[in-house]
């Protein structure tokens, strides 16, 4: 996308599961902290809401994590935050880089996700998704999501 608008990025490459012991001194690295203050600066964000249990595999996070979401009923995920069907936030990866708290001071906030398969995580998600946040989906989720279809 930044080339096709001539545009510059920067991309942030660390693993989301580190230890505490590791995580603190990444946040001391030049090139972390300048991807920070990128985010801390951003006035645009477009981020994907994907279900859970795909989404917790895709990140290889552990057997045990996986049957605690299953165990919870984890429908929804964003940031690395896990949804249930309420809305309630049920487990969140400690990670560096943008997460949900950081999208109040962004104005343009657009999320992504379609398919009926992802109605569930898409209600589940804007239930704690920023007022200003605009939803871009398909008909598919958005039948499931008007008729009810996600209970």
């Amino acid at each position: 996308m930044a080339e096709a608008t001539d545009s510059k990025y920067r991309v942030l490459y660390i693993p989301e599961n580190v230890s505490a012991k590791t995580y603190q001194p990444l946040l001391q690295e030049p090139s972390v902290r300048e991807v920070l203050q990128l985010i801390d600066n951003a006035q645009v964000v477009i981020h994907s809401i994907g279900d859970a249990l795909v989404m917790a595999k895709r990140r290889s996070m552990s057997p045990e994590a996986i049957a605690k979401l299953t165990k919870q009923h984890a429908v929804s995920e964003t940031f690395g935050t896990f949804f249930d069907a309420s809305g309630k936030v049920i487990y969140k990866i400690p990670r560096i880089g943008l997460q949900i708290p950081d999208l109040d001071h962004i104005p343009y906030v657009f999320a992504v996700a379609g398919g009926r398969s992802k109605a569930k995580a898409i209600t589940a998600y804007m239930k704690n998704a920023p007022s200003r946040t605009w939803l871009i989906t398909d008909v598919g989720a958005s039948n499931a999501i008007l008729t009810g279809e996600t209970r």
